[in-house]
């Protein structure tokens, strides 16, 4: 093989390898599973549309982490296939995060929002699963938070995922996001959340989260404005870090790569022999 031909092959795994797969994440301040709304309804299947669709296999089953019933209800009503495990029970087994097995997991609501299932000891055991979860995730695996509430830890399973505790008086202040209605990612109206985020970049978020959901209006923390209640995420968790970030392959580098390979077929064919 000529110099010309390994180094367009090198250039062309450098473009691949890096790029070949990363998950979307979805953080939200509503205990969904709780309240099973319309408008929870909505938001869950919009959800799980949007942070599935970059599963190898996105009508895999859900894996979600449920210390109670809440979720499993709300998902059955949903018609999700799920597998479900107590993250009570202990720290989840590696195994668990298998994107040949499911398409994305999905975290029930902390019970300090008053009725919900997963506690402390849920989030200190996903805490310990960091590496596995963050492996799935890199792999194409989705991944759903849903209320932290008082929890400030409860999102630890993920880097640069703080929480603010926060109730809000107006139930129907929220709003949705333009980059938020891009990627079709609703706010919810109706019923009160338990949490909100610091803005993307401050207070322990980083800054490659976008918001698809805002209040304003009064909270427990005084007036709000366009304060996050809705978090998302696309890429890998390389770019949750601080670390060097990994562009996404996007059409551009779709349509050099295959110029590329174009090349390299060419010159194999024209080869003198």
């Amino acid at each position: 093989m000529s110099r010309r031909l390994i180094i367009l092959f090198s250039f062309a795994a450098f473009l691949v390898c890096p790029f070949a797969r990363a998950g979307r994440i979805v953080l939200t301040g509503h205990d969904d599973d709780f309240h099973q709304s319309a408008a929870a309804s909505a938001a869950m299947t919009a959800f799980l549309k949007y942070v599935r669709a970059t599963a190898p296999n996105p009508t895999l089953p859900v894996l979600s982490f449920d210390h109670g019933s809440e979720l499993q209800t709300f998902l059955t009503s949903l018609g999700v296939t799920f597998t479900n495990i107590d993250p009570d029970v202990g720290v989840p087994a590696a195994s668990n995060f298998d994107v040949t097995k499911f398409s994305a997991m999905v975290v029930a609501s902390d019970a300090t929002c008053v009725g919900c299932d997963n506690d402390s000891t849920s989030s200190a055991n996903l805490q310990a699963a960091a590496a596995p979860i963050a492996s799935f995730f890199d792999a194409g695996g989705g991944i759903i938070g849903l209320a932290a509430a008082n929890n400030v830890n409860y999102y630890a399973f993920l880097p640069a995922s703080a929480s603010v505790p926060g109730t809000v008086s107006c139930s129907s202040c929220f709003m949705q996001t333009p980059a938020g209605a891009a990627k079709l990612l609703p706010a919810v109206n109706g019923d009160f959340p338990h949490n909100f985020f610091p803005f993307p970049g401050t207070g322990g978020v980083a800054a490659a989260y976008q918001v698809f959901e805002t209040y304003t209006g009064p909270s427990s923390s005084g007036t709000l404005t366009n304060q996050p209640f809705g978090l998302f995420f696309d890429g890998k968790i390389v770019n949750l870090t601080g670390a060097t970030k990994v562009p996404m392959l996007g059409v551009p580098g779709m349509i050099l790569l295959f110029l590329l390979l174009a090349g390299v077929s060419t010159l194999t064919l024209h080869k003198a022999p």
